[in-house]
């Protein structure tokens, strides 16, 4: 039987999760023998090393997204004539003649909706409705995620298929490359980090209140935000140009973020709600003590390697620090058991869940099953 030819589409020239899970995805595969792949993209370079076959798509600035989608992406998989597609972001494109699989990430925008501008939300719900429904199998990054989907969309039940993604091991840097990246980036000699967009479902405000909070105690201790402005972001704007609690840092490099990652006295993420939590994953693979709140998919993500706040809120996230940062034996029972635990979440398992749902897909069996 001929390897199972599947064309995935990643918008890699985005930033987020979304973009980071399809690179590394695409990489992993590799490792599945009866899969080909064929990646759409529109960051070509992204991929140079994945082994897969690359097509070039290109997309011209965000505004041209529906275009891509919409019109240009059916044509190609015309021509392609894959045996699954792959859409990697909640949407499908129309006209599709091959069964389809898509990702589901997360359903933020139907679980927290104030954190979402009407336009955004009145879209996310009709294209993840509507690639729901079409789609022969629907991939969903964490039990929490399935909960909600089938709860949200009960037609969905029988082609929802869990497959955590991976967490890589965080890089080793030497000390001289740290101190160099702590100088040129002006970071403080103790801070707390957050990584992510910079909107309401965040919560970035309660990290820098917490922090701000908590100076009292240990006067030269900041906020690190790393991550773009996204939506409805003026409370988290109002607590950072506040006063000089927080540093942010819009952009940043993956070798530089990797080094604030191990600078990094404790990382937080209060978010109402998350599909996974990549950020989050990565603080556990660098052994950052981490703190998260106690919702959606996080619990399931970070198993006893990371506090949980007992509530969104200034006090509790001040509370939570304390306990790390004045506390040796705790952060270092959270910087031995983050690694730990993050080494649970393989690329390798990744690839082959996605495999089995292309095979789903398909009607193929499973290489076991075969005779």
């Amino acid at each position: 039987m001929p390897p199972l030819h599947v064309a995935i589409a990643v918008l890699a020239g985005t930033t987020g999760g979304p973009a980071s899970y399809g690179i590394r995805l695409v990489q992993a595969l590799r490792s599945v023998d009866d899969v080909r792949v064929t990646v759409v993209t529109d960051r070509p370079a992204a991929f140079a090393a994945s082994g897969a076959e690359v097509v070039d798509l290109p997309m011209r600035g965000g505004l041209d997204r529906l275009r891509w989608q919409y019109l240009a992406l059916p044509k190609l998989l015309h021509r392609l004539r894959p045996d699954v597609y792959h859409d990697t972001k909640n949407a499908l494109p129309p006209r599709l003649s091959a069964p389809a699989v898509v990702t589901v990430h997360d359903l933020a925008y139907h679980t927290v909706p104030a954190t979402f501008g009407f336009a955004s939300r009145l879209f996310l719900r009709w294209a993840t409705r509507d690639a729901v429904r079409r789609a022969a199998a629907i991939v969903v990054p964490s039990q929490a995620t399935a909960d909600d989907l089938r709860r949200i969309h009960p037609r969905s039940e029988g082609r929802v298929c869990v497959v955590p993604h991976g967490i890589d091991p965080a890089p080793t840097i030497a000390a001289e490359q740290l101190a160099a990246v702590r100088a040129r980036l002006r970071l403080p000699e103790h801070f707390v980090l957050h990584v992510g967009t910079v909107q309401a479902r965040k919560n970035v405000h309660l990290v820098v209140g917490g922090v701000r909070q908590l100076r009292a105690q240990m006067p030269g201790l900041r906020a690190v935000l790393v991550g773009r402005r996204g939506w409805l972001a003026a409370e988290a704007m109002a607590a950072i140009e506040a006063d000089d609690t927080a540093v942010w840092l819009p952009h940043l490099p993956a070798d530089d973020l990797a080094a604030v990652y191990a600078l990094a006295d404790a990382f937080v993420s209060p978010s109402a709600y998350e599909g996974f939590g990549l950020a989050v994953a990565d603080a556990l693979a660098a052994g950052v003590p981490t703190i998260v709140s106690d919702v959606s998919s996080l619990p399931e993500l970070c198993g006893d390697a990371a506090l949980r706040l007992p509530a969104l809120t200034v006090d509790a996230v001040a509370a939570a620090l304390a306990g790390v940062l004045l506390a040796p034996a705790t952060a270092a029972r959270l910087r031995a058991a983050g690694p730990a635990r993050a080494r649970t979440f393989r690329w390798l398992d990744a690839a082959r869940g996605h495999a089995a749902a292309y095979r789903r897909a398909a009607g193929r069996p499973e290489p076991s099953e075969r005779t």
